[in-house]
């Protein structure tokens, strides 16, 4: 029999490794799935909106296909963020968006251009569509107990002259950084499609970009539903984008991406009043446990803590060994936080900020590790 080859530049991609299901984690540690504690993966820690609830429960003529554009959401998201409806485009999660910008404006011969660290779907994503993908590397810097990624802005603009479709994440991912509104405005001025990914950007405070897009015909926001709202396993996020780059990506995108639970438990979503609540309870959790480890941190002095505009914290370690073996030891224990196994992330731990009494547990298992006790 004759094997098909695939393409030529899918045979080196990397796939991307998502999380594993909790099911299989409890079976694998014999830990009961509702005593795992999960912040690996950026997610809303808390239990579904009421309002969402209520929302799915009450779905009808789920045999019917969805509204293709998601006009009942697009209308309501347009008043929220005092925009035009021809500014919206929905999309399952703001990967699929991601995708759709590089399908639409990247010729083989382009480079995507991202900085390094940060959210690995942009480079996975050029790769698939055998697009170049160039990242400016940040500088780590080290301060007392605090470390930051910092960005060569003027090696970055040079690079962004040379380059077809920029990706900026606001606050980045994985440190939480967020660049300066002045450097953005630098940068949209370039003959170049500029994305901001504000998948975080509740948890900040910092305000949104969402307001320059009337601006520029060159700008892209991008937002989600998975974080702040609770919605990462039905998979909505949107664009607020120039109605000309609007109409190319309605045009190419899947006609019923975004299915009819996800339109509705997103509008459900955007009239809770438990939203705001909650981004602030974890907000708070977070300045409390980035104390909490300064506390360790000025004990041992073995690692730093980044600073963080998102719902995690990322630590840098003096050796690749301490994270990895401070990953499996929470992990047999029933604590799920991101390991990185890529030679430019090797020193560091992500952990996502939980609920308060988790959290408790958490920074009492660490500091039983790092202090030799485990």
């Amino acid at each position: 029999m004759t094997k098909i080859k695939t393409v030529d530049h899918l045979a080196s991609i990397k796939t991307y490794e998502g999380v594993k299901p909790l099911e299989v984690i409890a079976e694998e540690l014999n830990i009961p799935v509702a005593k795992i504690i999960k912040i690996d993966g950026n997610e809303n820690p808390y239990d579904p909106l009421p309002e969402v609830l209520a929302a799915l429960s009450s779905l009808k003529n789920i045999g019917n296909y969805p509204d293709i554009l998601c006009s009942n959401l697009i209308q309501i998201l347009a008043k929220k963020e005092k925009l035009e409806v021809n500014n919206f485009v929905i999309s399952s999660g703001s990967d699929e968006l991601i995708e759709l910008l590089i399908k639409a404006y990247a010729n083989p011969s382009d480079t995507v251009l991202s900085v390094t660290p940060t959210f690995g779907m942009i480079s996975f994503l050029a790769q698939v569509h055998g697009i170049k993908h160039k990242a400016v590397s940040q500088q780590l810097v080290k301060k007392e107990s605090f470390a930051h990624y910092v960005l060569d802005e003027d090696q970055f603009l040079d690079e962004a002259n040379r380059s077809k479709i920029v990706f900026i994440a606001r606050p980045n991912n994985p440190d939480g950084n967020v660049v300066s509104e002045s450097f953005i405005e630098r940068l949209v001025a370039l003959p170049v499609l500029v994305v901001i990914d504000e998948a975080y950007i509740e948890f900040s405070d910092f305000h949104s970009l969402a307001k320059l897009v009337p601006q520029y015909e060159n700008f892209v926001v991008l937002r989600t539903f998975s974080k702040a709202y609770g919605l990462g396993g039905l998979r909505v996020g949107y664009g607020i984008m120039p109605n000309d780059i609007r109409k190319v990506l309605v045009s190419i995108k899947q006609p019923y991406n975004v299915n009819i639970a996800g339109q509705k438990a997103a509008f459900a979503a955007l009239s809770s009043p438990l939203v705001d609540q909650r981004i602030t309870e974890m907000k708070k959790t977070r300045e409390w446990f980035i104390n909490q480890l300064k506390m360790v941190q000025n004990q041992l002095k073995n690692f730093w803590i980044h600073p963080s505009d998102a719902c995690y914290v990322l630590l840098t370690f003096e050796s690749p060994e301490i994270p990895k073996n401070l990953y499996e030891y929470l992990y047999s224990k029933g604590i799920l936080v991101r390991y990185y196994s890529s030679s430019d992330m090797i020193n560091n731990l992500r952990i996502s900020i939980g609920l308060q009494e988790n959290m408790v547990k958490v920074i009492d298992e660490i500091k039983l590790f790092l202090k030799g006790g485990n």
